[in-house]
């Protein structure tokens, strides 16, 4: 049975016909790398042939033309060669260039119906066989059409179509079961159709029929039918398939309404017929480009492969490939805008054009010198001065704080005692920029901080001296970004400080950079 046909002109493909599945498109480019040696060195005038999987290809050049026939195995080369140089003939009288075939036009449909006929020529055959009284001759009746022909008195002969694929129907009546002419009628069968009856069958005669298909027809398909399946119970069934040593069989009833829709379902499943194309398929591509049209890249996407799922499972080469260039051109454009997107989130560049400028003069008052620290250390009244009530009401204490001002409070006396060392309070010390000496606080020269009411009269004074904190000012402006709800990388913020430092001319301050965080963040905003 011809399955498919493929034309190539110097390894590309410009022409499918398919009347069978055969080989999808992953399949075709297998057998397209197997065949391409003989492509670019073409054998001509000779019909090639190789068997790949359950197909056999038969391949021929004329000129720059390569045809490629898809068969079954039962098929033999005398037959496929003279039906190749036929189409070879008329495609070259039809399509001076030979690219014309790519477009629709009236010689493409001329050509395709030519197709047709030679695919009648090849007179695809399908064996009826079995015992008498099985129901041969009612599934015959089914199938047939007005043209018949009788070649014996027990030989008869019909052509049928199933989706525009033609079969010549064969039904031999004989009544002999064990007759030579048996191995006649199923030689070169593409398809051998074995009837019997459920209700009643002889085990040894159906076995007899099978030994015939395996050796007359080992190439060809085999189809079982258990007909009169109304008469036999689900246990007969099993009992069936025990005695005759056979795991699957289809069961039904010739006679029954529904007998022809079955039986052509039954024959395309078993052949590998082609179902017929979606109707809407056309229309459904174009709502898919739609989509892509709008902007709506990824509906669309997802549109088209659904599509080549489709496409694939009815193995139309052309569509296929054409879906798959679609996808291919959708998947690379939806990849270049993510990337585009990336760098644009990812790859912030801040670059300051030009020194920052304040509105707001930032005054900063200078450090205390040394002399007017020691005068201040020297005003701070005695030790013993805090044991008495300032002469002045105190305003600013708290509720629990304020004392009595008319009272008088006198220190207490503490009883010394020699075992006890009392610690005297630590002094800070002031080193002169200009020397290395010490100059040491005496502790009656401290200021009181709160009344000493409120301590206890052997509490030690101590003061630490803080140490200066190391301010990572990048790191902080950064912080201060991100808390604006923006970000900025550890490089340009530091890059970012120091030319505020260079603008500010002076030492920076947390001040600062927080306003030159937030002066960056309503730049972004504003972008």
């Amino acid at each position: 049975m011809l399955r498919q046909i493929h034309i190539f002109i110097k390894s590309e493909l410009i022409f499918v016909k398919d009347y069978a599945m055969a080989l999808g498109n992953e399949e075709l480019q297998r057998v397209k790398q197997i065949l391409q040696k003989y492509i670019e060195i073409p054998v001509h005038g000779k019909t090639l042939t190789n068997h790949i999987s359950n197909f056999q290809i038969f391949h021929r050049a004329s000129k720059n033309l390569y045809l490629v026939f898809i068969t079954d195995i039962s098929d033999s080369l005398q037959y496929i060669e003279s039906l190749m140089l036929k189409a070879i003939t008329k495609f070259e009288k039809l399509f001076p260039n030979p690219q014309d075939i790519k477009e629709p036009s009236s010689t493409k449909s001329e050509f395709i119906k030519f197709l047709d006929q030679l695919q009648k020529e090849l007179h695809s055959k399908i064996a009826i066989i079995g015992p008498m009284n099985s129901g041969k001759s009612t599934l015959y009746d089914i199938l047939k059409t007005d043209n018949e022909k009788v070649l014996m008195d027990f030989v008869k002969i019909t052509q049928f179509q199933v989706n525009d694929v033609s079969f010549d129907l064969w039904d031999f009546q004989l009544r002999d079961h064990f007759s030579l002419l048996w191995s006649k009628i199923i030689a070169g069968s593409d398809l051998v159709i074995l009837v019997f009856n459920l209700a009643n069958f002889h085990v040894k005669i159906i076995k007899h029929f099978l030994d015939l298909q395996k050796l007359e027809g080992k190439y060809s398909k085999l189809l079982i039918i258990g007909n009169k399946r109304d008469l036999v119970d689900d246990n007969e069934i099993k009992r069936i398939k025990n005695e005759l040593n056979i795991e699957e069989f289809i069961e039904l009833s010739l006679n029954s309404p529904d007998a022809k829709t079955e039986i052509i379902r039954i024959l395309m499943d078993t052949l590998g017929l082609k179902k017929k194309f979606p109707s809407d398929f056309g229309a459904r591509v174009k709502e898919a480009g739609d989509l892509v049209q709008e902007g709506k890249t990824v509906q669309g996407l997802a549109k088209f492969k659904e599509l080549i799922i489709i496409s694939k499972a009815f193995q139309n080469i052309i569509y296929t490939k054409a879906l798959e260039q679609k996808i291919s051109d959708l998947n690379k454009k939806i990849k270049e805008q993510t990337e585009k997107r990336r760098t644009k989130e990812n790859k912030k560049e801040f670059t300051v054009s030009k020194s920052l400028m304040f509105t707001r003069k930032i005054s900063v008052k200078p450090l205390p010198s040394q002399s007017a620290m020691d005068d201040s250390i020297e005003q701070k009244p005695s030790i013993e001065e805090r044991f008495t009530t300032p002469s002045k009401p105190l305003k600013k204490m708290v509720a629990f704080q304020q004392l009595d001002s008319k009272k008088v409070v006198k220190p207490p006396k503490i009883p010394k005692k020699p075992s006890k060392l009392i610690v005297k309070p630590k002094i800070p010390k002031t080193i002169s920029p200009s020397s290395k000496s010490v100059k040491s606080i005496k502790p009656k020269d401290l200021h009181p901080k709160m009344p000493l009411e409120l301590f206890s009269p052997n509490e030690e004074i101590t003061k630490e001296i803080e140490k200066p904190k190391v301010i990572d000012f990048p790191r902080e402006l950064q912080k201060f970004i991100e808390k604006g709800g923006s970000s900025l990388s550890p490089k340009l913020c530091e890059h970012l400080i120091i030319e505020l430092k260079k603008s500010l001319d002076r030492p920076i301050s947390f001040e600062d950079v927080k306003m030159a965080a937030n002066f960056f963040v309503k730049q972004e905003q504003l972008e």
